[in-house]
């Protein structure tokens, strides 16, 4: 082969080669590069159910991780994987009680899960995600000895939503807000302690006596008023959240109200807000606590203002989006993204 031929050879597979090379990475990039700068925010119910008897804790979130410089892409399980979320660098799986009937993660990108009102995932779940923040004390504990990167993340409120707002033709001694989709202690105690109870909620129609529900539904506008302007919020709390010490999300919108509430006993509550919300072990408790406190306004403002000023400082949105972010951040070094 002349040195001619050898030249124009040579020329040519460089040519060839530096294709190869240009396509090599232009692959490799479409394949694995994520935005850093959006986030998915995956949430395990269907969007009918979002705002359904309690406030938009999802949309709260998106506005919150808006604040932070996040592009927001918010989807639901109806279509958990839209096209506007498939470049996303951070995916948040906002989990409850059931799993995500499909799980899919992108292992280019930081993937982690939020466990509302639960407290386990299941085993084939664990190593799909890089990190995990629970509202459950005990389950945090349980991951920090499983090696997993994880954080401990109560519940929250939306001071923007939930604040302050007497209003007298509100005013009732005693108020339950709340779905009867599975077993109150507090309404069973406040029926056996005879108790002039009003329920605004679903579900109660056939279950309950006529004379104690007054409404289905309250309008996120309005919850904080009823909050507010009742003189005492009865609070549910279900025997597994008490027993994991799960603080359920209504207990901050009710203390960011200012309103005052008895709750049954719960060992995180009680370690969050001290004696600031009372809470009872039985029916026989609770009308102490009732009679204690209905005609004693002082009493009932000194204790609701102090909860008030827990839940507005350290468990509103923005509080809890900014620790999430430090488990993400924490999860791109270690990823190296």
């Amino acid at each position: 082969m002349s040195d001619k031929t050898m030249k124009i050879v040579l020329s040519a597979l460089t040519s060839v080669l530096l294709v190869l090379i240009v396509c090599l990475f232009a692959f490799k990039g479409n394949s694995s590069k994520a935005d850093l700068n959006k986030l998915a925010l995956r949430i395990g119910e269907l969007r009918q159910y979002r705002t359904m008897s309690r406030a938009d804790v999802n949309g709260a979130m998106e506005r919150a991780f808006g604040r932070v410089g996040y592009n927001v892409v918010s989807s639901t399980e109806d279509n958990l994987y839209p096209a506007t979320a498939e470049n996303a660098g951070v995916n948040i799986y906002v989990r409850g009680y059931v799993p995500f009937n499909e799980l899919k993660v992108n292992k280019n990108a930081v993937n982690v899960v939020y466990i509302r009102d639960f407290d386990a995932l299941y085993p084939e779940e664990l190593g799909a995600y890089d990190g995990i923040a629970t509202s459950s004390r005990d389950f945090y504990n349980y991951i920090r000895g499983t090696g997993y990167a994880g954080v401990y993340l109560p519940e929250f409120t939306d001071p923007s939503v939930f604040y302050p707002n007497v209003k007298p033709n509100l005013e009732r001694d005693l108020l339950y807000v709340g779905d009867n989709d599975r077993h109150s202690p507090a309404i069973t105690a406040a029926l056996e302690a005879k108790l002039p109870l009003e329920i605004f909620g679903r579900f109660w129609q056939g279950n309950i006596d006529e004379e104690f529900i007054k409404g289905e539904y309250i309008h996120d506008n309005e919850l904080a008023s009823y909050f507010s302007s009742a003189k005492i919020n009865l609070v549910n709390i279900s025997v597994h959240e008490s027993e994991l010490g799960i603080i359920p999300s209504r207990v901050f919108d009710i203390a960011a109200s200012k309103g005052f509430m008895i709750a049954p006993y719960n060992k995180e509550v009680e370690a969050t807000f001290g004696d600031s919300i009372p809470m009872y072990k039985n029916a026989e408790e609770l009308k102490a606590l009732y009679e204690q406190y209905l005609n004693n306004a002082e009493a009932r403002a000194e204790k609701a203002e102090k909860a008030y000023r827990i839940a507005v400082a350290d468990y509103n949105v923005d509080a809890f989006v900014q620790r999430v972010n430090g488990l993400v951040e924490f999860l791109i070094n270690e990823k190296k993204l």
